[in-house]
């Protein structure tokens, strides 16, 4: 098993690859790649789990297991689905599985997990591009907004990081999450719905 370290000497060519090919030169022995994919996706899986589990020092040890996971499970990878989805339900079944060893299934605050990604230059929320729900979230509703996404159930709250801070698409969050992308379309529909009707009960185009 390689130590999981970033590739700080990675070739130009090799940082050029998408991420499926860096997972196909994987399985042929060039473990450099698996490298080069810690430095594009460490930071994004760490603040990932440090939504499940409160804990950034346990957060850091559950993103290092990701990524030898990653490598154990480097054979059963499907080349012609996205690793982004993939490496991130590798975190989460993870995260699942400490909180049940310790029976507690509790989520961060999305406050908090909004400043951290804020912190590491991230959008709180996508603009412009992706249509009218996200465009509506101006930044005099914010906080009022990160105040009622804080009260969503774990599931719904689940689907709103994976959406706006991971920027996920339907189809990636239901790769991450189960079921199919039309319900997570419709179940993130109702989700703003409800939030709109919490933010501003007055306003019909929140």
């Amino acid at each position: 098993m390689p130590q999981v370290e970033r590739a700080a000497g990675s070739s130009v060519s090799m940082e050029d690859k998408s991420d499926e090919q860096l997972m196909e030169l994987l399985c042929q022995g060039r473990q450099e790649a698996l490298g080069v994919l810690v430095s594009r996706y460490d930071n994004s899986v760490f603040r990932f789990c440090v939504h499940y589990l409160k804990d950034q020092e346990k957060a850091r040890d559950m993103a290092q297991e990701t990524f030898l996971r990653v490598y154990s499970a480097r054979e059963r990878f499907d080349g012609n689905r996205a690793f982004g989805p993939w490496v991130l339900r590798i975190a989460r079944n993870l995260c699942l599985n400490e909180l049940r060893r310790k029976q507690t299934v509790t989520m961060t605050s999305l406050q908090d997990f909004a400043t951290e990604a804020q912190r590491d230059g991230a959008e709180v929320f996508p603009s412009t591009a992706d249509g009218p729900d996200v465009q509506a979230m101006d930044g005099e509703r914010r906080a009022a907004l990160e105040a009622a996404l804080d009260q969503l159930d774990d599931e719904a709250r689940e689907i709103i990081i994976l959406r706006f801070f991971q920027r996920m698409s339907a189809k990636e969050i239901a790769q991450i999450v189960g079921g199919t992308d039309g319900a997570i379309r419709t179940r993130l529909h109702r989700i703003l719905r409800g939030l709109r009707k919490r933010v501003a009960p007055e306003k019909d185009d929140l």
